[in-house]
């Protein structure tokens, strides 16, 4: 059974809450970039509200970022005078995290340091209990796959999310992602639809695997910012018969908030959230866009709207039966309800899972 397969030990970074909390010092963070967003966001699922920022940007400190204000690292020691005590956690992405610990350290400090990679991408984090709860949907997600490497993906992915192993995701890394070659056999007449097409990179890996002989590209982009590169991207590599719609796909038309202040974590919401910019964009189904068109592959990365996204596709995903790639690693359920919703839109699909970073991002679920 999947259960005898699951770890029941706590996460390693539940020391680090412990800790946290029991000093009852303040916590800073130190980066006011994206992965900032993620820092905040687990530390409130811990009931830990961090009080200001530093960052050794001159151009960010004096401004506030995520609510919070943002200081320069000298400035809030000079603010909160010598000798005082607090938690720092870094917010920075693996390749600036030394640099941070480095700085901290030259300057004497010996308040605690953390540096948290456990979070969930847009949604509360997984634990077992969460799974225990939803044991039944799990075991059915994975009875569905197809393959062994599936099955171990799936295994390997859940253990590192819920023990904080990283090195579980190593020993399930590899592939093409979105073309599999263990999975994705593509003919000179597909089309492909890439929801969430952001700069291109999707939509350039297509015309490669197909060696330029494909029917039409259809590219969903909401983010005004990214649509300018995307096209660019396509002008750049000479690529033709590509359709660019700036919109998202929804399971409704309306008119959704679009965080768009976190790059490639770019997301809509159906509520503002005061902490992060957002600007309002269109949303629709995919049903109501494409009106029937043919569609062969589907690429879906779009930040924790795959299911709504899915739901307002579902005419077309019947109809046409196309190849899915989509992301199931932004919300803990979407390891198994994208699984079960793929399966109930189209019985006779084929569910193949593939990992793709040593962290918890590009988790890709194939449906053939």
């Amino acid at each position: 059974m999947l259960a005898d397969l699951i770890t029941s030990a706590p996460h390693t970074e539940e020391v680090a809450f412990a800790a946290i909390e029991a000093s009852r010092a303040p916590v800073v963070l130190f980066g006011a970039g994206e992965l900032a967003w993620y820092s905040l966001e687990y530390l409130r699922q811990h009931g830990i509200e961090p009080v200001c920022i530093c960052d050794n940007d001159p151009k960010k400190q004096g401004t506030s970022y995520l609510g919070l204000p943002v200081y320069s690292y000298d400035g809030m020691r000079e603010e909160w005078g010598a000798g005082a005590a607090y938690n720092v956690v870094v917010s920075v992405g693996p390749q600036y995290r030394d640099a941070i610990y480095a700085q901290l350290a030259a300057a004497g400090d010996a308040n605690p340091a953390w540096y948290l990679r456990g979070y969930e991408v847009c949604g509360e984090k997984i634990t077992y209990a969460f799974f225990r709860e939803h044991l039944a949907q799990f075991e059915e997600a994975y009875s569905l796959l197809a393959d062994d490497a599936s099955r171990k993906v799936f295994v390997n992915v859940l253990n590192a999310k819920l023990s904080g192993d990283f090195s579980l995701y190593q020993e399930v890394m590899g592939g093409v992602e979105y073309f599999d070659p263990d999975v994705v056999h593509l003919s000179d007449h597909e089309v492909l639809l890439d929801v969430g097409a952001y700069k291109g990179d999707v939509i350039v890996e297509f015309v490669r695997q197909t060696g330029g002989k494909y029917d039409q590209i259809i590219a969903f982009e909401p983010d005004k910012g990214t649509l300018a590169i995307l096209e660019g991207t396509v002008a750049a590599h000479g690529i033709g018969g590509v359709e660019v719609r700036n919109m998202g796909a929804w399971h409704e038309r309306a008119v959704l908030h679009f965080h768009d202040g976190r790059a490639g974590s770019s997301r809509v919401s159906e509520a503002v959230e005061s902490a992060t910019p957002s600007t309002s964009i269109d949303v629709d189904t995919i049903d109501s866009i494409l009106r029937g068109r043919r569609v062969t592959y589907i690429s879906m990365d779009i930040e924790g709207a795959e299911r709504s996204a899915l739901l307002g596709g579902a005419l077309t995903i019947a109809t046409w039966k196309p190849r899915v790639a989509v992301c199931v690693y932004h919300k803990r359920e979407d390891l198994y309800d994208i699984i079960l919703l793929l399966a109930s839109q189209v019985p006779g699909y084929r569910f193949f899972l593939r990992h793709y970073s040593d962290n918890q991002t590009e988790t890709v679920l194939y449906a053939v």
